[in-house]
């Protein structure tokens, strides 16, 4: 007899959930570690966003959340897409404390778009490497989420050294990728690259920590750059043959806050007390944020800093603790 739970839906074992979620990961990573396999960069996708689905939902588990729909009488239960799992857990506020619930679903999101078009259609020569950044760093967050939800340890599994997902990537800033000529295939590229920036913007706009979408990583997994949606630029050459650019653009794009826009939408994030500017050039002055790139950028014809995403994610996630701390010792200061 098929075991309900108390509302009557199909009962679902969290833990086959979060077993199932980190067989789907560790299938991805094996795939990828194959570079002669066809279709190599979409069956990793596939398993990679299959695992978020499963990890999401054994989290709504957790707490006791239903992962069905609604049903008519006579129809079968149906779970809930990625998609409605991604804005549960965001609207439940079930990210862990110190993982930017924003950025991880526009990452999650980039890797769906590629997914669905695979499903869909194919596509197109190239994407594999546009999307890498995306999805090296999903397996660092999905690391980070498992052991603060279920205290499971993608490390325990895999050697991380041995992992091409998170030991090497595009040497470049700039990296040229070839598609096929055509109109079709030059048009799937743009529209892909629209969908990417897109939801990338959306994160940017809530002051996410935008390393948590797309990083890539030098061969001592230091991190050494980090992807916004300015960086990606689809650029067709006079002949046609279709080349997609991947690059670093304007500052200006990536720190676009001044001081006073900055607290703006540090206060709009945080608990506690409002910030203000002293609080502000003391934590600057303690953590040396003005030397820090993903944070702050000055041009040098420029009399003040502006600030990134990064740096809302950063500055919300202080207490007032700390804050007092910082003004305290700033106040005294040879």
């Amino acid at each position: 007899m098929l075991e309900v739970d108390r509302m009557g839906a199909p009962y679902v074992s969290m833990r086959r959930l979060v077993d199932n979620s980190l067989s789907a990961i560790l299938g991805a990573v094996e795939v990828y570690n194959k570079p002669r396999m066809t279709y190599r960069d979409e069956v990793t996708v596939m398993l990679v966003v299959n695992a978020w689905e499963l990890a999401l939902k054994a989290t709504l588990r957790k707490n006791r959340k239903t992962i069905f729909y609604p049903k008519n009488r006579g129809d079968q239960y149906r779970s809930l897409t990625l998609d409605d799992c991604l804005g549960r857990v965001s609207a439940q506020n079930l990210w862990p404390a110190h993982i930017d619930g924003p950025a991880v679903v526009a990452n999650v999101k980039a890797l769906s778009e590629y997914r669905d078009r695979a499903i869909h259609l194919y596509n197109a020569q190239g994407l594999g490497a546009i999307i890498y950044p995306f999805l090296q760093q999903n397996v660092l967050n999905y690391r980070d989420f498992m052991l603060a939800k279920f205290n499971k340890d993608l490390a325990d599994s895999m050697t991380w050294q041995l992992l091409p997902l998170g030991a090497t990537a595009p040497a470049d800033a700039v990296r040229f990728m070839r598609t096929d000529s055509n109109a079709t295939m030059v048009t799937e590229v743009r529209q892909f690259i629209e969908a990417l920036r897109g939801y990338m913007d959306e994160a940017e706009a809530a002051g996410s920590e935008m390393s948590r979408v797309a990083t890539i990583y030098d061969i001592n997994m230091q991190s050494v750059k980090k992807m916004t949606s300015a960086d990606l630029v689809v650029a067709i050459s006079p002949t046609g043959d279709g080349q997609v650019v991947v690059r670093k653009t304007d500052p200006n794009k990536t720190h676009p806050y001044n001081m006073k826009e900055l607290l703006v939408r540090v206060n709009d994030r945080r608990e506690g007390r409002p910030l203000n500017s002293y609080d502000y050039q003391a934590v600057c002055w303690k953590e040396n944020l003005k030397d820090e790139a993903k944070y702050a950028w000055k041009h040098s014809n420029a009399a003040s800093h502006v600030w990134s995403g990064d740096a809302v994610h950063f500055l919300a996630s202080l207490d007032d603790d700390y804050y007092d701390k910082c003004r305290a010792e700033y106040r005294e200061r040879a």
